[in-house]
Formats: structure tokens, sequence, C-alpha cells
């Protein structure tokens, strides 16, 4: 098909790679020089030749004419509207509003009437480029975004798991339970662990899975000598001076996830190995109230005891000097005493045993006043638990 063009100077400055599709030799070179100023351009002299060019080295835009033999310009872009949206200009002789239609319908963005005017094709070429760029660079702007804001996702979640770790781990009395809360903060990331902590006892070993196997155990062993941080392959090895942890399934990339992954997972080690020396000392501390709750205890009877025993010393010796004033005056007939010499030994006796009792009920007293006071220091102490045990 032909083709005339008229105009002046082309201002656009877009770049970008052409192909010309038309079966007539001279338009295709005449398309070829005026679009060349500006762009790369390739062509094509039939439908199935530009079909596969858009396969193999898709352009940025296909300038298409439309009556061509063996394919039209109408089905050549609809077979190439199934695996891309590249700009597609058609060029025709043909200016009734129902060829414009059809080439609308058949998935063309614009559409030039012959003959040509060569500013009007550099001109709607360079736009119909212009806006493929802004598209693509749209694209890829929002993909940025959505990473982005994934990652700024994932990272919040991230802090979730470990803000959940450090509340659940502050008050835990066993390495045991320590150990538990760290394999469900590395499982939350998704991936699968071993963890041995170490301690004066055996060694608590857990993991995400069933029971440890001996080997298992062995491996964590052997791993502590492997420095602070080892990876082969997806075996990732964190090591501190009380924890080990193995994570079986660590991925092998070095994307910022993966990065993030292994950052965190040795900051759950190194709070894991700093909660372990506080899980000792609740522990030692524990121990210590026990002992000091059962010495308390021990001392409490004891004191109640001591109380109970004086005070049955005191009337045990109340009664002994009862009996021994009452066999000093049955012996008056035996000693030849007369009447006033009796009476004189008998006042005497009374006011000795009297002095005697005052004495030791005021230190009786004295001595329940500070067994008293004791105990309630000692009863104040305890648990209400242990309370009611006196």
């Amino acid at each position: 098909m032909g083709a005339e063009f008229t105009g002046i100077n082309n201002q656009a400055k877009i770049s970008g790679r052409v192909l010309v599709v038309d079966d007539e030799r001279a338009t295709r070179i005449l398309h070829r020089t005026v679009l060349s100023v500006q762009f790369d351009v390739e062509t094509a002299s039939g439908g199935l030749e530009a079909v596969q060019i858009c396969k193999n080295h898709l352009p940025d835009l296909v300038l298409l004419d439309v009556m061509m033999p063996e394919m039209d310009g109408y089905e050549t872009c609809r077979q190439i509207r199934k695996f891309t949206d590249i700009p597609i200009i058609f060029a025709t002789a043909n200016d009734t509003l129902t060829e414009h239609l059809k080439a609308f319908d058949a998935g063309g963005d614009d559409i030039i009437t012959k003959p040509l005017m060569r500013e009007i094709l550099l001109r709607k070429v360079s736009l119909a480029i212009q806006r493929k760029h802004e598209k693509t660079s749209l694209a890829s702007e929002k993909d940025n975004l959505q990473s982005m804001a994934m990652n700024f996702l994932s990272a919040v979640g991230e802090s979730g798991v470990l803000q959940q770790f450090m509340q659940a781990s502050l008050t835990c009395a066993t390495h045991e339970e320590l150990g538990r809360h760290l394999v469900t903060a590395i499982s939350n990331f998704g991936l699968e662990c071993s963890v041995m902590i170490w301690n004066e006892n055996a060694p608590a070993v857990l993991t995400s899975h069933n029971l440890a196997s001996e080997l298992e155990r062995a491996i964590l062993e052997q791993s502590s000598t492997m420095g602070r941080i080892f990876q082969f392959r997806q075996k990732l090895v964190v090591n501190y001076d009380q924890v080990s942890v193995i994570v079986n399934n660590m991925p092998m990339d070095e994307s910022e996830k993966t990065g993030r992954l292994r950052d965190n997972i040795t900051m759950l080690t190194e709070m894991t190995d700093t909660l372990c020396s506080n899980v000792s000392m609740r522990q030692t501390s524990h121990s210590r109230a026990e002992q000091m709750q059962i010495a308390m205890t021990t001392g409490f009877f004891t004191i109640k005891s001591l109380r109970e025993l004086a005070g049955n010393t005191q009337a045990d010796t109340r009664l002994l000097l009862q009996k021994l004033v009452d066999h000093v005056e049955k012996t008056y007939t035996w000693l030849g005493t007369s009447r006033d010499q009796e009476e004189k030994i008998s006042e005497a006796m009374y006011a000795s045993v009297e002095n005697i009792l005052t004495l030791l009920e005021t230190a009786g007293t004295q001595s329940n006043e500070k067994f008293d006071q004791l105990m309630l220091a000692m009863r104040t102490d305890q648990d209400s638990g242990d309370a009611d045990l006196f």
C-alpha cells in the first residue's frame, strides 16, 4: 500500500524500538526512513512475521498496516494482544468510522489515516512510547511500594514476635520453660529449629517437632564449638555462652527478609542467653527462700515450745516450793522447836518463797512478751498459706 508524508521537523525526543508492518516494500522503506531519525526501526512484511518478531524480541511499539495478505492487520493485532499490551498504531487509507472502530475492537491504541503526515506520525509514536514508559515506570513504582509495604508489615510482625518472646520469658522459672518460648518464637518465623540450653544440671534440649533424638543432641553439642554464627546451606547455627540454636530450613538467598531473619534469630538467642542468668538466680533465690521458710517454721515452733516449757517450769517451781514449805512445817515436831520459833521459821520461808515466785513471774512475763514479739514477727514474714500452719 502506498503512503505520502508532509509536515515539519520533529520536536519529540522519546526513543525506543518500533516494528513497522506492511506488505509493500516501498511503504516499509518510507516508514523506516521517517522513524529512524528518532527510533530504532525493524520491519516485517506480514502479520505472521510480525507476531513471531514480537514473541522473540518485543518492540516498544508496532506500526501496523490493515490490508495485508494471509493475515490482515486486525487479526495480527489480536494475536499480539494475546501476550503483550505494547502500543499498536494502525496505518490505513480507509477513513470510515466502521474501519476505525474495527481497529479499536481488535486492540489497537491509535489510528493514522493515509496519506501520513511526517510530524503527526512521529508525534503519535513518541507519545505512545512515552505513555508506555510512564506506565512501565508506574508499575515498577507500584511494585516497589508494595514490596516496601510488605517488608514493613513483615518487619512489624517480626518485631511483635520478639516482643511476645520477651514478655513471655521474663517470668520463666526453669530453663526448659525458657527454651520452649524460644522454640515458639523461632517457629513463628516459619522456621524449624533445635535448641540446647546449658545449666548446672543436664542441658535442656527442645525442638520445634517431636522430642529431640540422640543424634540431634550430639549435633547441638558439636555445633556449640562452631563460633557465634555459622551457616551451611539451609543450616544456621547460633551460639552464645548458655544457648545453642540450629535452624534447619533457613532461606539460602541474600534478600533483605533473609538478613532480617538471621538478625532476629541471633537477637532471640542473645536474649535467651541473658535470661538464662535470670532463671538461675530465680531458682537460687527460690531455693534459699524455701530454706529460709523451713528455718523460720522450725524456729517458730521451737520458740513456741520454749514458751510453753518456760510456763510449765514456772508452774512446776511453784508446786515444788509449796511442797518444800509443807515438808518443813511437818518436821517441826521432830525438831523440838517452840511455837514462836516455828512461826518465825514459817514466816521467813513464806517470805523467801514469795520473793522467788515474784521473781519467776516477772521473768516469765518478760520472757513471754519477748517470745510473743518474736513469734509475731516470724508469722508476719510467712505467706498467708504458710501462716495457716501456725
